[in-house]
């Protein structure tokens, strides 16, 4: 389904900033097609989903002066889905499996190793969750960015958090140096987990990008939930 959107602009001047802003976003995965135009200063867009005035002016951020006029429509309600246990599906059905692969090997070791099974559940949640921001390495960074506080002030941090997950999750599984990887997450995911408080509490509709762009998952206190259980199990460990 393609959303077709006008956004009145300020900061047109010239044909030069046309181009500019053109080209920009034609750069994002999720729209279409693009017409800027200086009389009226405006942006005519066709996207995959309905953009707000708060993310197309943070993705227009790197260009400087040209912003999204405050009288420009919003992203209706409907642009994410309701929040329900339906929506959440796929998360929950990859948290699953993870459980059903820490219990298979339970059963073969015919004991429960606690640090062992936090530990391979941390493994395989980071290696999982990386695979799917790897998908569309450039959606997740935009979607990430408009919310998490590093990658709103490093652009480019969007685009190294899903190594950094899949280096840990590696980590884990070989466990490789338990202090520094066990203190690394506590430090990643406790800045992941701010930008999501502010996010929830602020009350926006936000994509949240814990699995890239291939799901359209509102944020929430799902997400809180997520990010928390890493930090107290990473913080656990550190604290054995």
């Amino acid at each position: 389904m393609t959303h077709s959107q006008t956004f009145p602009l300020t900061g047109l001047s010239c044909a030069s900033c046309v181009e500019k802003v053109t080209t920009r976003l034609l750069l994002h995965t999720d729209i279409t097609a693009a017409t800027v135009t200086l009389s009226p200063p405006q942006a005519q867009i066709s996207t995959r989903t309905p953009f707000s005035d708060e993310s197309l002016n943070e993705w227009l951020q790197p260009l400087g002066k040209y912003r999204v006029q405050s009288s420009a429509p919003a992203a209706p309600a409907s642009a994410l889905p309701e929040k329900s246990v339906t929506t959440y599906r796929p998360l929950l059905l990859l948290l699953a499996y993870l459980l059903l692969v820490i219990a298979a090997v339970s059963i073969s070791h015919r004991t429960l190793d606690l640090p062992l099974a936090m530990r391979l559940f941390m493994g395989g949640f980071f290696v999982t969750f990386s695979f799917f921001k790897l998908l569309d390495l450039r959606g997740f960074a935009d979607a990430y960015r408009s919310y998490d506080l590093v990658a709103k002030a490093v652009p480019g941090y969007g685009y190294v958090y899903p190594f950094i997950e899949l280096s840990l999750g590696l980590a884990y599984l070989m466990n490789l140096s338990p202090l520094w990887v066990n203190a690394i997450t506590a430090l990643v995911m406790a800045v992941s987990l701010a930008g999501v408080l502010r996010a929830v509490i602020s009350r926006r509709a936000i994509r949240c990008a814990c699995l890239g762009t291939v799901f359209q998952l509102p944020m929430s206190t799902v997400t809180i939930i997520e990010d928390g259980l890493m930090l107290a199990m990473a913080l656990g460990t550190l604290l054995q």
